[in-house]
């Protein structure tokens, strides 16, 4: 019985341990890059869940084009994108969805960066 409760009580902080580290993943950011900063569009919030990024979006003059999420790695490279059109008119605000595929590796990406593609 002893060995039991010896094994119990090493067990036991182990399995918690490994349950609180998978529950306290880190968080990735999102940042707006230059070009939707340039056109005063502002970020209120943001939401990362599984595969989809939730942006509340905030403009001062309107403005119209396609918008990318691209995802980041660690050593800030990119490693997948998502993409909408975005129509906001003067002083609107709106959240945006952005659904990446499941090509992209979540677990490999540190932080989101949103920008409108070049034309």
């Amino acid at each position: 019985m002893n060995l039991f409760k010896h094994l119990l009580g090493i067990i036991i902080p182990i399995a918690f341990s490994l349950l609180a580290a998978s529950c306290m993943e880190e968080e990735k950011t999102v940042t707006l890059g230059g070009s939707v900063v340039d056109k005063k569009i502002s970020m209120t919030t943001y939401n990362c869940i599984q595969s989809k990024v939730e942006v509340y979006l905030v403009s001062y003059d309107a403005v119209e084009g396609e918008l990318l999420a691209k995802a980041l790695n660690s050593k800030g490279k990119e490693i997948g994108r998502a993409k909408q059109m975005l129509n906001l008119g003067k002083d609107d605000a709106k959240l945006i969805t952005f659904t990446f595929d499941a090509s992209v590796t979540l677990d490999e990406v540190s932080r989101f960066i949103l920008d409108f593609r070049k034309k």
